[in-house]
């Protein structure tokens, strides 16, 4: 007995960390239920890892055959997915020739001179706002994203990231701004990348500086985005549809200077686009919106009471 005892309390200990993992992909709710029942019932060792784990099989399952989560992948996260790969792409590829520039050609003669430093800091001004607009698009897809049947956000979330990885593993954008430049009966573009180019001939700006742009600028502030949605359930109706309109106008004006979205309209839109270029780019303003909105927080916070915030 005392044999028997020993083993399943070694059993326990070793499968009561496995139980805790495999819980964690439920919701809190049901992650509570679920240790509570198993430790009243006294549930150890394969037999608890084979019911947690079965539970949350089905609660996979049953996400994936929600019919809301096909609509928003192919509404919202295939078309989001894309356009924010095809902007990540251009901006890392803008990074890695400046770094390249400015890090890897450094030649300290050059900092006597006031001309160098006035355009490397025009470039590092103008940089950086296409990395913060760039973030913000992130975010307000996040955000969106946040929005839907709760239900269905982290299968959502985790899709955003396989089609993400996928899109610019594969080098979907390329593909397809190629295939309609054909498609037009333009000049081809020479393929990409180029291993002879001084950049992309360097391993780091070619295969890691992508994916640290991607992880930095797109999946960590798209992650950011779907928690304040979670925690914008607290605000007002009327407030809530504010956000919701001003994510899906900034993801619009996103479209607008995506990649090769000029390919996809005729000569006269072309035409009236370029004609109103600087109007397009104010535009890229009400794209910073949650940075006012974090602001607008912060503000609101500092004027609630102390026992209110801490309600």
């Amino acid at each position: 007995m005392d044999r028997k005892s020993t083993d399943d309390s070694i059993t326990s200990r070793m499968s009561w960390p496995i139980v805790l993992w495999l819980s964690g992909f439920l919701d809190q709710p049901e992650q509570e239920a679920v240790l509570g029942d198993l430790t009243e019932d006294g549930k150890n060792g394969g037999g608890a890892i084979a019911e947690v784990l079965g539970l949350v099989v089905r609660r996979r399952t049953a996400v994936l055959l929600d019919l809301r989560l096909w609509l928003a992948v192919a509404f919202v996260i295939l078309p989001v997915s894309y356009l924010l790969c095809a902007i990540a792409q251009t901006t890392a590829g803008m990074g890695a020739v400046y770094s390249w520039m400015y890090l890897n050609n450094w030649d300290w003669a050059l900092a006597r001179n006031p001309g160098f430093w006035h355009a490397l800091g025009e470039i590092a001004v103008s940089f950086g706002i296409t990395c913060f607009v760039l973030a913000c698009w992130s975010w307000s897809a996040g955000f969106l994203i946040g929005r839907l049947p709760k239900v269905i956000v982290r299968a959502s979330r985790n899709i955003l990231i396989v089609l993400l990885a996928a899109a610019f593993q594969l080098d979907a954008p390329g593909h397809i701004i190629h295939f309609l430049i054909s498609l037009h009966g333009l000049p081809l573009r020479p393929s990409l990348p180029d291993y002879n180019a001084p950049v992309t001939g360097n391993v780091f700006y070619r295969a890691f500086f992508p994916w640290i742009s991607l992880a930095i600028l797109v999946i960590l502030p798209a992650f950011s985005g779907i928690r304040q949605a979670n925690r914008s359930l607290l605000l007002t109706l009327k407030m809530r549809v504010v956000l919701v309109s001003a994510a899906a106008g900034s993801l619009l004006i996103m479209l607008i200077h995506a990649p090769g979205f000029g390919l996809l309209l005729g000569a006269p839109q072309r035409d009236w686009l370029w004609r109103n270029r600087n109007a397009m780019q104010a535009l890229l303003l009400l794209s910073c919106w949650p940075m006012f909105y974090f602001i607008a927080i912060r503000f609101g916070r500092r004027g609630l009471p102390k026992a209110v915030m801490t309600q």
